[in-house]
């Protein structure tokens, strides 16, 4: 079972205050999915991923586009003070992933971030007590080493190295990483199985241990 999928990427990411942010799951899977699609299209548009993981990319972040209209509306039953989606701004994002123009995309992922930021509270900062490191470590044993710890890098969506993810990328994405959970092919997802305490201290767990050695 893989609980982050996807390469990160150690870029910035700007987000609104998170006193802009509703408290609500839909919200908040709504504004993670945002941060992930920004991580992804940054990798994609670096040039640095091989063919095959390009394509793996691009094929998640059409997926995500696809979802956005419906997470806004999910988003928006408990968040009314969230504004509608702009269907013309939004659509200048999938014209540009089509075109291949990177810096469009980009800007464009950052315009939906400033407008459903991610509320982190109860994921950040991270929980890097002894307990919750312990806890961490038993989740990550049970639900998530057989595909991240050695990761099969001929598919095109690799389960990559969640220790290596959790010291490169931005905190704030690791978290959306999480909170996103279970991914499946065309962007379907189940519901995340992990509480707010237990993605804190996998993100603590991540951002300062390393993975055993066999």
């Amino acid at each position: 079972t893989c609980l982050i999928g996807g390469a990160a990427i150690a870029a910035p990411l700007i987000v609104s205050p998170l006193s802009a942010s509703p408290r609500t799951e839909d919200a908040r899977r709504l504004a993670a999915e945002i941060i992930v699609m920004k991580a992804d299209a940054g990798q994609l548009f670096s040039g640095e991923p091989s063919k095959m993981h390009a394509e793996g990319l691009r094929a998640r972040l059409r997926g995500g586009l696809a979802l956005i209209p419906l997470l806004v509306r999910a988003a928006r039953r408990d968040a009314g003070n969230w504004p509608k989606l702009d269907r013309e701004r939004f659509n200048s994002i999938k014209a540009a992933l089509s075109d291949e123009d990177g810096k469009r995309v980009i800007k464009g992922l950052d315009w939906l971030m400033s407008s459903y930021p991610f509320d982190t509270t109860g994921l950040l900062p991270a929980d890097t007590s002894a307990d919750a490191i312990r806890r961490a470590k038993s989740i990550h044993e049970t639900y998530c080493s057989g595909c991240h710890d050695h990761p099969d890098l001929e598919v095109s969506r690799p389960a990559w190295n969640l220790f290596e993810a959790g010291k490169t990328a931005p905190l704030i994405e690791v978290a959306a990483r999480l909170v996103i959970g279970v991914r499946g092919e065309n962007m379907t997802a189940m519901d995340n199985p992990l509480r707010d305490s237990e993605m804190s201290a996998l993100i603590g767990f991540y951002r300062t241990q390393k993975a055993e050695e066999e």
